[in-house]
């Protein structure tokens, strides 16, 4: 009863208060040329109490068209004096709400900006800062297009923005700056992250020299809201001890990148060429290096969807990473992985990328592999050579997992077959380098499957003897089970992106006669031979359709 009083007093008295500052509102009142006489007074004779009370107004006292149109005249008309010591009035008349105004009230705020920051660039910094704020301020998300009273406000701000960096192009260094800094945490909200998102994408059409920039901060705050997005399901606890605030803030976060991923594919459609151009130069700096990521790599499959020359310069370069083709060193083994991965990844789902793409990189995948086999083959021993080789057992593992996504199409000919057949897939799998050991168990047994179906590959001794070592290990075995390109799960995003994905085909459920899954069927419950993990218990299922990297849309959630 006490809280429920203390509640209705509390409400009482901001009513109250509202009330009160509604007439002061009302009541207040500049007279015409008294702005002007305050500031002049202040810079002549040093008089700070109609200053100070000013700046209390200002702060305090939301301003009518009258009281804002006498502001802003007046301040125009000595903006010659309003030097670094006004630092507190020009944030605090920058603050003031303009955007939603009359356009000839408009007009006066953009004639006071420009008069201002050409008078003093000092302030440029601030005016910036208030600007920029404004793409922050609280709504509600809209669906297709933002209201019209709302894009009129940004563009407003917009054509503001465009002509202090047309009289100042060194402006252009602080602006980006700002935008940074200003980019709203990502918990904030879909409607903030989302209209500042928007608005950046709308930044960059005017400021060209910008674009890749601002580009680059966007997609590297929406891989922020996705690494958040993958730690928490993965430390993700039993629902009936889920706190609810917990999958508030993850539904909140999952919205908001769904949302930014809505208009950046939209923004790769708009502007096609030159769009298309940055997304490769931003996926290569920023997404390249990310491990782990499950969302924001799908812009680079939208990108090569709808550009084949985009297409053929990143799997092109992801191949000359993987590969350590580029002249400048191996590289990072993180990053060979992670290229690796992408490229496998791409091939296997990208709709729009054609079969005889996915024939080239093979090939050239499993010739750099025996090559390097031949390299290795005198030097290396089966006990060290998981970190020495890794970025061997990283291209070893993406020509399984190609093998197996798309064994509907690598063994459906006699032709097809034979190209398979020259890849020499027996060496790969039998070779002291042993890349079945450190091979996810999903694509080991998919690949396993397949290929000893098509008599191509044999892996049941490799496997049994990577078992016994893996249950005679004192460690447990990882495995880097990062599949970049599963099913794409985000729904309003998710409406452009699922029709440019290939859905997987479970081999064992599509691929064969009845006849002759029932007989591999019989075979796998006569043997062990995909016994690969730790604990002699478990046994690989024979469906592999809901394993990381062969999921599909329906299983994806379950």
């Amino acid at each position: 009863m006490a809280v429920a009083a203390q509640k209705t007093i509390s409400t009482l008295m901001r009513k109250t208060l509202d009330r009160q500052a509604a007439v002061a509102r009302e009541k207040f009142k500049f007279n015409k040329n008294q702005v002007e006489q305050i500031l002049l007074a202040y810079v002549r004779d040093q008089k700070t109490g109609p200053y100070n009370d000013l700046l209390k107004v200002l702060k305090e006292i939301p301003l009518n068209d009258e009281n804002y149109q006498i502001l802003f005249e007046d301040s125009l008309s000595c903006v010659v004096l309003l030097g670094r010591n006004f630092k507190p009035y020009v944030e605090l008349v920058c603050n003031i709400e303009w955007a939603g105004r009359r356009e000839d009230l408009v007009e006066l705020f953009s004639r006071f900006v420009l008069s201002l920051l050409t008078a003093h660039t000092y302030h440029c910094e601030c005016v910036m800062n208030c600007l920029i704020k404004l793409f922050k301020a609280e709504g509600e998300n809209w669906g297709d297009s933002p209201p019209p009273e709302q894009v009129s406000k940004w563009s407003n701000i917009h054509t503001v923005i465009a002509q202090i960096v047309a009289i100042m192009p060194m402006s252009s260094d602080l602006l980006m700056q700002t935008v940074i800094d200003e980019f709203p945490y990502y918990k904030a909200g879909c409607y903030i992250n989302r209209s500042y998102v928007h608005n950046l994408i709308w930044m960059s059409k005017y400021i060209p020299l910008l674009q890749e920039q601002i580009m680059t901060a966007i997609v590297s705050r929406m891989v922020v809201m996705d690494v958040n997005l993958v730690d928490q399901s993965k430390n993700r606890v039993p629902a009936e001890t889920l706190f609810e605030m917990d999958t508030d803030e993850q539904d909140i976060v999952m919205e908001t990148l769904d949302y930014c991923m809505l208009e950046m594919l939209r923004w790769l459609e708009d502007e096609r060429d030159p769009a298309l151009n940055i997304m490769c130069n931003v996926f290569e700096r920023v997404l390249l290096p990310t491990y782990g990521i499950r969302y924001v790599q799908f812009l680079l499959l939208y990108t090569i969807s709808i550009s084949q020359q985009c297409a053929d310069r990143i799997l092109n370069n992801l191949w000359v990473v993987a590969a350590g083709l580029h002249g400048l060193g191996p590289g990072a083994l993180a990053t060979r992985r992670t290229a690796a991965s992408h490229l496998a990844g791409l091939l296997a789902r990208c709709v729009r990328v054609p079969n005889s793409r996915l024939i080239h990189y093979l090939k050239n995948m499993a010739e750099w592999c025996h090559s390097y086999i031949t390299a290795t083959q005198e030097s290396t021993t089966a006990s060290d050579n998981t970190k020495v080789h890794g970025s061997f057992h990283a291209v070893c593992h993406a020509i399984f997992y190609l093998v197996a996504f798309k064994n509907h199409h690598l063994f459906m000919n006699k032709e097809n077959l034979l190209f398979v057949e020259s890849l020499n897939l027996p060496r790969l799998v039998t070779c002291n380098l042993n890349p079945l050991r450190t091979c996810p168990p999903q694509v080991t047994h998919a690949f396993s499957s397949v290929t000893r179906a098509h008599q191509v590959v044999y892996c049941q001794a490799i496997i049994e003897k990577n078992a016994r070592h893996t249950l005679q290990a004192s460690a447990v075995q990882e495995y880097d089970e990062w599949f970049p390109y599963d099913p794409y799960t985000l729904p309003t995003s998710g409406k452009i992106i699922w029709p440019l994905c290939i859905e997987y085909k479970d081999f064992l459920k599509d691929g064969d006669s009845e006849s002759q899954y029932r007989c591999m069927k019989i075979k796998l419950e006569e043997d062990d031979d995909y016994l690969m993990l730790a604990s002699p218990a478990k046994r690989i299922p024979l469906s592999n359709g809901i394993s990381p990297g062969f999921r599909t849309s329906e299983t994806i959630m379950m």
